[in-house]
């Protein structure tokens, strides 16, 4: 049965925004053109995922360039006040200069010579889920989860996000037919809600699968 547009569309007791739900002519970004530009600020993470890199750090040093392998400056100070992470505890990525990037500095894991991420780079060269140590909201973006205060979670698109003034909203116009968001980012949704969430969401808006 489709959902009906004025009713709340929750999927496996999680609430999906409308933003995720709209039509739009638009494609994926590429990184030849984008160049990693949702990677050009330092990312928040829960403390489990800062550590879980740092226990794989030998993993991924090798796709890093030498001045960027000392893990102690991978991350900012630890942070212990926001229930919003599993933990409540959290830190940050750090940021580096790279007058080579459009946005003047990255993400320290961005690589400078092929904008992909040396922590995915790793996963990928060992033959590991291309998202097993990297940060939750990376492996999402530009789909977030947000909770409110009793802890209910709603999935949606971040439309508020600074980058975007700079060009880094994962995506371009095109002269195609518009889909769902939810489509668009179909691998980053079934991320979210999982492969059954994601099928839920298909069968529930009369879209067909792409996964």
């Amino acid at each position: 049965m489709a959902h009906h547009p004025e009713q709340p569309l929750i999927i496996l007791g999680n609430r999906i925004a409308p933003a995720l739900l709209e039509k739009k002519a638009i494609r994926r970004c590429e990184i030849a053109t984008c160049k990693g530009s949702c990677c050009s600020d330092g990312v928040w993470v829960d403390i489990s995922e800062a550590n879980a890199i740092r226990a794989n750090a030998e993993l991924i040093k090798p796709f890093m360039r030498p001045e960027r392998r000392n893990v102690e400056s991978w991350f900012a100070e630890l942070h212990e006040d926001d229930p919003a992470f599993p933990s409540g505890q959290y830190t940050g990525t750090t940021t580096v200069v790279d007058q080579t990037h459009p946005n003047g500095e990255t993400c320290i894991f961005l690589r400078p010579e092929d904008r992909y991420c040396a922590i995915q780079a790793a996963c990928f060269a060992r033959g590991l889920p291309p998202w097993k140590y990297k940060p939750t909201y990376c492996c999402l973006f530009p789909v977030v989860d947000e909770f409110d205060e009793r802890g209910n979670r709603t999935v949606t698109i971040d439309s508020e996000n600074t980058l975007f003034e700079r060009g880094g909203g994962c995506h371009e116009s095109c002269a195609c037919e518009p889909q769902p968001m939810f489509q668009i980012y179909a691998e980053e949704v079934a991320l979210a809600l999982g492969v059954e969430g994601y099928r839920a969401l298909c069968a529930a808006t009369g879209e067909t699968p792409r996964l």
